[in-house]
């Protein structure tokens, strides 16, 4: 997850604004939940919705099986959370261990089964990607670059359930693979300026293991497999010239990104950059599908 920097009066009036909800509702991260519920209806956009019905099944499905993975993933780094923000509702005592356990698969267990009465391809990745975020909180996150490729899957994933919702996930499972790659650049880019933090947590992140200039090498390749996805909506006959000239944009913004990585500059700025570039894309799809 990304780390907000805030200028220290703001700092402290998010931070208080957090602990004064409901404690489920902080475990539960309903924000996330509902970027993750909006994806899947991009997704269905691209797609053609010919019936509400399975797009709606569909959010609600995404909405819970995220909601389950930010509970399961408390449940796991509740040791670590005593130490590094022990005001999360595990550590300090608002939600027991027991329960945050039981609330996740409930969580995983409906949305599952919400999934089933859509069709067989949207039940199989529901399952796949619970599976994953139970993996991840459990593990998967301190391994070398598997941890960033399983985030930015399940990013681009979203994507492609909506698009399974309406039975036509082509046009979504390109935006996801460009969000794949442009997402796994920005956590590479994360754990660069993580680096010492997630030293101390067991954490194999990239830069970790292959040292800052690889990684970010490392982090440039996966940008420019995004930018070379991009041309591909049109060549496959999907969309047209608004779409190309739209993406035009992001193409942009995603090259200055790769410039400012090998000019080794400010982390930070390069994941502003990184999630324009991303909001391009997405836009650029919207317009080529309207």
């Amino acid at each position: 997850m990304q780390k907000v920097r805030l200028k220290r009066p703001q700092a402290k009036v998010q931070r208080r604004q957090e602990l004064e909800m409901k404690p489920f509702l902080r475990l539960l991260r309903p924000v996330n939940c509902l970027m993750a519920a909006v994806a899947v209806l991009i997704g269905a956009y691209l797609g053609g919705i010919a019936s509400s019905g399975p797009v709606v099944l569909a959010m609600s499905t995404a909405f819970l099986v995220t909601g389950g993975g930010m509970v399961i993933n408390d449940y796991y780094d509740r040791d670590l959370d005593i130490i590094y923000d022990h005001d999360k509702p595990i550590p300090n005592g608002d939600v027991s261990v027991k329960t945050a356990m039981i609330l996740s698969f409930i969580l995983f267990g409906v949305g599952i089964y919400l999934a089933f009465w859509i069709n067989p391809y949207a039940l199989a990745l529901a399952g796949v990607n619970s599976a994953l975020l139970v993996g991840y909180a459990k593990d998967l996150q301190k391994r070398f670059l598997v941890s960033n490729m399983t985030v930015s899957f399940l990013v681009g994933s979203t994507f492609v359930f909506g698009g399974l919702a309406v039975n036509n996930f082509l046009p979504s499972v390109l935006l996801a693979a460009m969000a794949f790659f442009a997402n796994t650049t920005r956590e590479i880019i994360k754990d660069i300026e993580d680096k010492e933090a997630d030293a101390t947590k067991g954490i194999k992140s990239v830069p970790i293991v292959l040292g800052r200039d690889k990684a970010r090498t490392v982090s440039s390749l996966f940008s420019i497999v995004a930018i070379a996805i991009s041309p591909l909506p049109i060549l496959l006959g999907i969309f047209g010239i608004g779409y190309g000239i739209a993406v035009a944009f992001s193409v942009f913004v995603f090259a200055y990104s790769i410039l400012m990585i090998e000019k080794n500059g400010d982390p930070s700025r390069i994941q502003g950059l990184l999630k324009l570039g991303m909001l391009l894309g997405l836009i650029a799809f919207l317009v080529g599908a309207f």
